[in-house]
């Protein structure tokens, strides 16, 4: 596992967090392919502003990936930094700041601890950052990113247009919370904290 952390810990009571996954959440995925560089690594449409729009609400945000490039060889650890270290550039012009990314470099096949949909980079990140996992939540768009909140004891929260149909749900999607568009997500992510007793300020939330 791979941690590269932008803030120190707070000390005091557990609080929510916002956890959030990378290849198509914050980036567009490349299909069939990875990102091994910054010329590679292109926002996802409105993200940017729903993340500046997340950040108001004052909660530590974590990313969450796998990134099985390094254990293909595709990438390697320093290139992962380097990339990450251009996102969170990028993200603090815009006034997000991360608190830390948590990385899965091992490849399917190694069955690793910490790889997705296993919950091992949420329960670190909580223990690292003090976070109260049942008030938390984690923003993805995939079944495995579902199943890792579920198993850390956090909320899921799924953004993107393709997971959710009116005709063919997925079952694994059914009754999560959903966001088709980066335009809905501080609303269905400020919703889904207020139900798990996140005190947000109520203008936050309009």
């Amino acid at each position: 596992m791979i941690r590269i952390a932008f803030s120190k810990i707070k000390k005091g009571a557990e609080g929510p967090a916002i956890f959030i996954d990378r290849d198509g959440v914050i980036n567009e995925r490349r299909p069939g392919d990875y990102v091994v560089n910054w010329s590679q690594f292109i926002f996802m449409p409105g993200i940017r502003a729903a993340l500046k729009q997340l950040a108001t609400l004052q909660l530590p945000m974590i990313v969450i990936s796998n990134q099985a490039a390094i254990g293909k060889g595709l990438l390697d650890q320093t290139g992962l930094e380097e990339i990450t270290a251009q996102m969170n550039r990028t993200l603090l012009a815009d006034g997000v700041k991360l608190a830390a990314a948590y990385f899965c470099p091992h490849r399917p096949d190694q069955n690793c601890i910490c790889r997705k949909p296993k919950p091992a980079m949420l329960l670190s990140a909580a223990h690292d950052f003090n976070i109260d996992l049942s008030r938390s939540i984690f923003i993805g768009d995939s079944e495995s990113d579902v199943k890792a909140a579920r198993a850390a004891g956090c909320r899921p929260v799924l953004i993107g247009a393709g997971v959710r149909t009116s005709s063919d749900t997925s079952p694994w999607a059914t009754d999560i919370p959903a966001a088709r568009t980066a335009a809905e997500l501080f609303r269905v992510a400020s919703e889904t904290l207020l139900g798990h007793g996140q005190s947000a300020r109520s203008d936050r939330c309009h």
